[in-house]
């Protein structure tokens, strides 16, 4: 009901999802004014270049839903959001969520370590114990703790991403090495907690040069079927304003399938950018 009401109020769906939706107003003075909506469930943000357009569309909504203004955006889904509307900064920080993670699974005062797994490393599902044997409490725990895990790496830890991604291979049944694995993921976070993101206006790339204003830059890298199912495991990143947007890793298809069905490595973050409407 809530999205045929922004339908009608001339918004439009900015993603396959339904969950952001953006108003273009043009002035007469030629300018643009834009609003920005991005709903969850019964929560939402909105950002807007006018603050007349804001007040205007928040009025004509409390005719028909009964909306509440919490002002500036202080926390959303767990996070902590600060904003520096004079330097131009924009920082994300889940630390206070990875707090209780680490002291929800008793590693809040384990011993740190630099990297969330080592490098070149592959698992197997080898070091698993048969299904006929194996712990249901261990299995229970440890699936608890990669879903409450990937929580935190769809928002601002994309630096565990692909350690979480390799672990959650073998939910279904770990092996003490898969434990182990994940446990060391937690003394990374419990030395990197208070690692948040942060976007500045004319922020400097890796190469020193400060960025455009909306400049988009992509990475990727790959494997190339480096593990024993001979699966090519690749990851890619989208940047603005001097820190991540989007981001993702994965196993990919057999090495027999590439020239068949797999595109490019550097042809994934182009078609991540045409997704999301970065563009």
């Amino acid at each position: 009901m809530f999205v045929n009401w922004l339908l009608d109020y001339n918004f439009v769906n900015a993603d396959s999802e339904g969950i952001t939706f953006v108003k273009n107003v043009k002035k007469d003075d030629g300018s643009v004014s834009k609003i920005l909506l991005s709903i969850h469930v019964d929560d939402g943000l909105a950002a807007c270049s006018d603050k007349a357009m804001y007040k205007e569309c928040i009025a004509d909504m409390s005719k028909d839903f009964d909306p509440s203004d919490s002002g500036e955006l202080k926390w959303f889904l767990g996070g902590k959001v600060e904003q520096d509307r004079e330097k131009g900064i924009v920082m994300l920080s889940w630390e206070q969520y990875c707090n209780d993670v680490l002291k929800r699974f008793q590693m809040d005062n384990c011993m740190p370590v630099d990297t969330p797994c080592e490098a070149n490393l592959h698992w197997a599902a080898s070091d698993s114990a048969p299904l006929d044997k194996r712990n249901t409490g261990v299995v229970r725990n440890y699936q608890q703790l990669i879903r409450a895990c990937m929580y935190l790496t769809c928002f601002t830890r994309g630096d565990c991403s692909f350690a979480f991604n390799q672990c959650a291979r073998f939910m279904s049944n770990p092996g003490p090495t898969h434990i182990a694995a994940v446990k060391r993921i937690l003394r990374y976070l419990a030395g990197t907690r208070s690692l948040d993101i942060t976007y500045r206006r004319g922020a400097v790339d890796p190469s020193g040069a400060r960025t455009a204003p909306n400049q988009l830059s992509a990475s990727a890298d790959a494997d190339h079927a480096g593990a024993d199912d001979r699966r090519t495991v690749n990851g890619w990143a989208i940047m603005l304003s001097g820190a991540m947007i989007a981001w993702s890793t994965g196993s990919r298809w057999r090495v027999l399938d590439v020239q068949r069905r797999e595109p490019n490595d550097e042809s994934k973050p182009t078609a991540a950018i045409d997704w999301h409407g970065f563009h």
